[in-house]
């Protein structure tokens, strides 16, 4: 009986062996090709970035010769659309900033597209009165419903109006006074064109180091991979603000649709299979403000990077369908609307790397090199665009810079499970509401509403699992591991604690 036990316990000793050595295979196999991902995405950045660099005297000459443009002898009407929703520390400011660009009264009306159910609805209604009573033109179109959220509210303001361009800026952005006189003349000297995108400045990019982190970013997104895609003929999307629009080109791509969280691209990628160009004005730039607080920030890249998969759904088999596209702007079209995946391969590397340590004391040398040349890799692209962007702006840059990048990095790794949960979202078609980032008053402000999202523990136990492991297993040679689990850590700490704040 006992040799029998004995055989039995050998046969299932040398099974789980075996099937051990498969589930180790296979976590190293998503392991590899999720670092291939990564890689393919940021070759995709440094890619962007050469081609920065390749137009630049290109771009700089094409800047002059677009500021040189003289405005049409006869204006043309502008209608300006500030959409809102629940934001009453800053609808006045907006509504003075639309006030005071520089274009004759006539022609110049002022839509305040209002979802609000606070207070801002009455603040807004009060400062436009007076601004009619200064002459301005100036209406605040309140909805009951957010029927196709934003992109409901812009609709619905084109149908009350015909002007021939449309301007949009959110509430928290400040337009220069003469935003349209440097952006017009481009709009109406080549009728090709659907709209013209400015470049975002931050008024409180000192507030903290996340917001720091943030221009960082954002300066990378606008002076370096906008630029690129521009200048070198690829699709540059529309930013949601800070742009001016021809109203023809709006209408013949089918107008404002609010079944995705980012109606912009979604907008701009179908007026470019329409035939429609655009420009890209670096040398304007709008400030609006940036999100000051951890899950403000985890908020609204949660909505970006589903918003762009929707997109990617929706639109790109009719993007290869396009006979006004080239195969090259098809091809950067889809790396683009993709670029959000480089979270859920981390979270697929990070998983199965956990997995693997668990299962096995070993890693093999080719794994281990291909985690380092992955990591490398993906910082020194992100870190190439980044500076790239800082050199273009003529920004100052020194140790402190060096810690905001990397402060940058961490951060973005704590947003890998939201992310790739966003994605999920997408991919199943989980709908969800367009959800406004709370920014700087307006932050302090949603303290006191009621408490909503997410608390961070997903995160917080993610880290702490991952560095047990990481100790359990010896395994502190992985900088994957290092920079991501940091990330999850603070982002899932940041979380949690404005939690417990907003509840106390």
């Amino acid at each position: 009986m006992s040799q029998l036990v004995m055989t039995q316990l050998s046969a299932a000793s040398a099974l789980w062996l075996q099937v051990n050595d498969l589930l180790v295979f296979g976590a190293w196999l998503f392991f590899v090709l999720s670092l291939v991902v990564v890689c393919a995405l940021g070759l995709h950045l440094m890619i962007l970035t050469g081609l920065f660099l390749a137009n630049w005297r290109k771009g700089a000459a094409l800047q002059a010769q677009l500021a040189a443009l003289p405005l049409p002898a006869d204006l043309p009407r502008v209608l300006i659309q500030l959409p809102t929703f629940n934001e009453p520390g800053v609808v006045e400011r907006a509504l003075e900033s639309a006030a005071a660009i520089d274009w004759p009264r006539e022609k110049l009306r002022i839509q305040l597209l209002d979802d609000s159910i606070d207070g801002t609805t009455d603040i807004a209604r009060a400062k436009a009165a007076e601004l009619r009573s200064r002459g301005v033109d100036v209406e605040v179109i309140h909805r009951t419903n957010r029927e196709g959220f934003k992109a409901g509210a812009l609709k619905g303001g084109l149908e009350q109006d015909d002007c021939e361009y449309v301007a949009i800026f959110d509430a928290d952005f400040i337009p220069p006074a003469d935003v349209l006189k440097r952006t017009i003349p481009t709009l109406a000297n080549n009728t090709r064109l659907a709209y013209v995108q400015t470049r975002w400045e931050h008024i409180n990019e000192s507030a903290n180091l996340l917001t720091r982190a943030q221009s960082l970013m954002l300066d990378a997104h606008f002076a370096v991979e906008q630029a690129a895609r521009n200048w070198s003929g690829l699709f540059m999307p529309f930013n949601g603000t800070g742009g001016v629009w021809r109203r023809a080109a709006i209408d013949d791509a089918g107008g404002w649709e609010g079944d995705t969280l980012t109606e912009d691209i979604d907008l701009a990628i179908r007026a470019a299979m329409k035939g429609w160009t655009t420009a890209f004005l670096p040398g304007v730039a709008i400030p609006g403000e940036l999100p000051e607080t951890v899950p403000a920030w985890r908020q609204q890249q949660f909505r970006w990077t589903k918003g762009f998969t929707q997109v990617a759904m929706k639109l790109l088999p009719q993007v290869y369908r396009s006979t006004k596209l080239t195969f090259i702007q098809k091809f950067a079209m889809t790396f683009q609307l993709f670029q959000g995946w480089a979270y859920p391969a981390s979270a697929v590397a990070l998983f199965s790397a956990l997995a693997a340590m668990v299962l096995t004391s070993t890693q093999p040398t080719g794994i281990f090199m291909l985690g380092v040349f992955a990591t490398a890799f993906g910082g020194c692209a992100v870190f190439g665009m980044v500076m790239a962007g800082q050199f273009a702006l003529k920004r100052r840059i020194g140790p402190r810079t060096l810690v905001t990048f990397f402060s940058m990095l961490a951060l973005n790794g704590g947003l890998t499970l939201s992310n790739t949960r966003s994605i999920w979202e997408a991919v199943r078609g989980t709908p969800s509401a367009f959800v406004r980032t709370p920014k700087g008053r307006e932050a302090a402000l949603d303290k006191a509403r009621p408490t909503k999202g997410h608390s961070g523990l997903g995160e917080l136990f993610l880290a702490v699992g991952a560095v047990a492991v990481a100790i359990w297993d010896d395994a502190w040679y992985s900088p994957f591991f290092a920079l991501t689990v940091f990330g999850l850590a603070l982002v899932g700490a940041a979380t949690l604690t404005a939690r417990l704040s907003r509840q106390a």
